[in-house]
């Protein structure tokens, strides 16, 4: 609960810069390298979707625990510490059975082999340099082997201020636009520049949201279309273009009578009455999906301006939805039940059984979970919550949804996030089922729904995973180590949300004290504050 009252193929390559730009020949053995990679995951997935639709997968009814070890070697389709990846003819983590064989070290080991370069040292930064020099140009993951060494550091530029808490603040999809949403004011949007480094953000439209209450809880931008989607406490949902043209500010306000088409998510149901506390779009941009506090989720038809089905998915609100990967027929729910569930829009016709009951869940979490953010491969995402933990996950180590173990809160503390301090020890209080890979502490998620995101392909090979915090500080998780990378300072109130440009190295943040943040100064995280911590 809030505040008081595209293809069928995984893209790997999303967001980095065109092939054409490294046609080297270490380019090409690089992305054979990722295609490899893509193709073993694939087979995964689809061999996943078979079983989960017959309701074969995951602890068995006897509630045993499936994640045995598999092989501690493989020539092919093998992680770089020697992990085997393969399994008996060539499915990745599948017995004989047909059950999921993979162990968190394993499922962690390749995480982390995804995010190193196959051809360099972790450190060896200088080398990389010196080959550009002889060769002319790197490829892409050489590059974000280089950048990924980096972290911003020193004063922050202040892009904006407001005159309200900021609830929301994230890039669009190809970086051109960042949009901010506000309680009490408006939602803002900014054109990035194309030398986003050097140019301060131009403020370009001005949104006067309608029928708020509260305030605006969740907004989001069409990867396809100029089209802005924003949520509050209410079924219904708004959207808006923002189109601009070369002369045009903040002075055009998006807010004529007919700029607003109101998205119905209570459907026929005149009666209902909930709120939207997360919206997602479709890579398409066809689709909305939601998570509400009636504890259902919901998926819209923009096009039709329709409701394709809403789904009882939880025992409480539902504060997260996201999309697994590109091809939007896996979602995930994160609610303050504690529970993070899996869902296959292709597992039953619209309000059949497979759209009523969830293909997985994944339980590790003692408290309600904030947000979720995958890492769009179908497989990895992370999640922040209540317990004052981020968790790195594995869509493959997620448990039967009709095993008696799973449960979600297991801590019988009385408190209210939203004035009261988390009772419990975070380093003591743990669910004896947790089925996540790496667990983050140091922040807190107190007073509203903090929010937490991966670091873009590009100029990191997504290593880092990032979060807001009710002291101000955002967070910099590194997944390669375990530890923090660094803690960033500016804002003297609750850091909601972060983001971190899909393609250029800076991140941007807003909070509860109304200031939208760029941070684009990079040194080596040597010098970066934080703690050296690592987290299991």
């Amino acid at each position: 609960m809030e505040e008081d009252a595209e293809t069928d193929e995984v893209d790997v390559g999303a967001g980095l810069s065109d092939a054409s730009e490294c046609a080297s020949e270490d380019s090409v053995e690089c992305d054979v390298f990722l295609e490899a990679l893509v193709e073993v995951d694939r087979d995964m997935l689809e061999e996943w979707s078979e079983r989960s639709c017959s309701g074969g997968r995951g602890k068995g009814s006897s509630g045993s625990d499936s994640r045995a070890k598999t092989k501690s070697s493989s020539p092919n389709g093998s992680s770089p510490d020697g992990a085997d990846w393969g399994g008996e003819g060539g499915e990745l983590g599948v017995d004989d059975d047909g059950e999921l064989k993979v162990s968190l070290s394993e499922s962690l080991s390749h995480l982390r082999g995804l995010v190193q370069s196959p051809s360099a040292s972790p450190r060896d930064v200088a080398s990389l340099i010196r080959a550009r020099e002889a060769k002319g140009q790197l490829s892409r993951l050489k590059r974000a082997r280089i950048l990924s060494e980096v972290l911003p550091q020193g004063e922050p530029e202040l892009m904006d201020v407001g005159i309200s808490r900021a609830y929301s603040g994230h890039f669009s999809d190809d970086g051109s636009v960042f949009v901010a949403g506000f309680q009490n004011e408006a939602i803002r949007l900014y054109e990035v520049a194309d030398r986003a480094h050097q140019q301060p953000w131009k403020l370009r439209k001005e949104v006067v949201p309608r029928d708020i209450n509260w305030t605006v809880t969740d907004t989001v931008l069409s990867p396809q279309e100029p089209i802005l989607a924003y949520s509050t406490i209410s079924p219904v949902v708004h959207a808006v273009k923002y189109e601009w043209g070369e002369d045009s500010g903040a002075e055009n306000s998006g807010a004529s009578p007919d700029a607003h088409a109101a998205l119905n998510f209570g459907g026929s149901n005149t009666e209902a009455a909930f709120g939207i506390w997360a919206l997602e779009f479709s890579s398409d941009g066809k689709h909305l999906l939601a998570g509400s506090s009636d504890c259902m989720t919901y998926l819209y038809d923009v096009e039709a301006q329709e409701l394709v089905f809403g789904a009882t998915s939880h025992l409480d609100d539902v504060n997260t939805v996201c999309f697994a990967g590109q091809d939007d027929q896996v979602f995930l729910s994160g609610s303050d039940d504690a529970m993070i569930k899996c869902w296959d829009k292709r597992c039953g016709a619209p309000g059949g059984p497979g759209l009523s009951r969830p293909q997985g869940v994944l339980q590790g979490h003692t408290e309600g979970v904030t947000y979720i953010s995958p890492r769009k491969d179908g497989r990895y995402f992370v999640s922040n919550a209540k317990d004052q933990k981020l968790k790195v996950w594995d869509l493959r180590l997620m448990g039967s949804p009709d095993s008696k173990g799973s449960k979600g809160r297991v801590s019988k503390f009385e408190w209210d996030y939203r004035w009261q301090d988390y009772p419990g020890d975070v380093e003591t209080v743990k669910h004896p089922g947790d089925r996540s890979v790496m667990t983050f502490t140091g922040h807190k998620v107190v007073q509203t729904l903090i929010r937490c995101r991966w670091s873009p392909a590009e100029t990191t090979g997504q290593r880092y995973v990032i979060s807001g915090s009710q002291c101000g500080g955002l967070f910099v998780f590194d997944t390669l180590t375990g530890g923090t990378a660094g803690v960033l300072e500016h804002h003297k109130s609750v850091l909601r949300d972060c983001d971190w440009h899909p393609h250029r190295p800076m991140l941007a943040s807003v909070g509860w004290d109304g200031h939208v943040v760029r941070w684009h100064n990079f040194t080596d995280k040597s010098e970066v504050g934080g703690s050296k911590k690592k987290h299991k």
